[in-house]
């Protein structure tokens, strides 16, 4: 079976949280962490396969909302996880899913659970009955 990519492209404070969080899927998903935006353009526009876009709403000191506006238009089959600070409002966050440019929200801070449940819907992987060992805590993640 073929892995689907995904692309990780989100502030450093995250990434161990998510990597833990992905740990499951390692049979499945073939992951790229990218430190910045400036790389995921790259990688996209050398036509990069991506099949889900792990994207945190604020890269550096710049929103990525207009970011994701733009890959979407270019790149309509990637779907795009928007990871959020608790500030940002949920008139936005409606707007954006309303618009499908994003085809999930991740707010921060979240759950190991959290992340494996947006996986299972954006991959569209069958759901385990069974909760891995290391996702039975409720710990939420910075």
């Amino acid at each position: 079976m073929n892995k689907k990519h995904v692309f990780v492209c989100v502030q450093r404070d995250i990434v161990n949280s998510l990597n833990w969080a992905m740990k499951e899927f390692d049979k499945l998903l073939a992951v790229k962490y990218l430190d910045s935006v400036n790389e995921l353009e790259k990688q996209l526009a050398a036509g990069h396969s991506c099949s889900v876009l792990m994207l945190d709403s604020m890269m550096g000191d710049k929103p990525t909302i207009e970011l994701a506006r733009k890959i979407k238009e270019e790149h309509q089959a990637i779907r795009i996880l928007l990871i959020v600070a608790t500030g940002t409002t949920k008139e936005e966050l409606v707007k954006l899913i309303q618009t499908k440019i994003v085809s999930g929200v991740l707010i921060r801070p979240f759950t190991a659970q959290q992340v494996a449940d947006n996986i299972y819907k954006l991959c569209n992987f069958e759901k385990p009955s069974e909760t891995p060992w290391y996702m039975q805590t409720n710990i939420k993640q910075p």
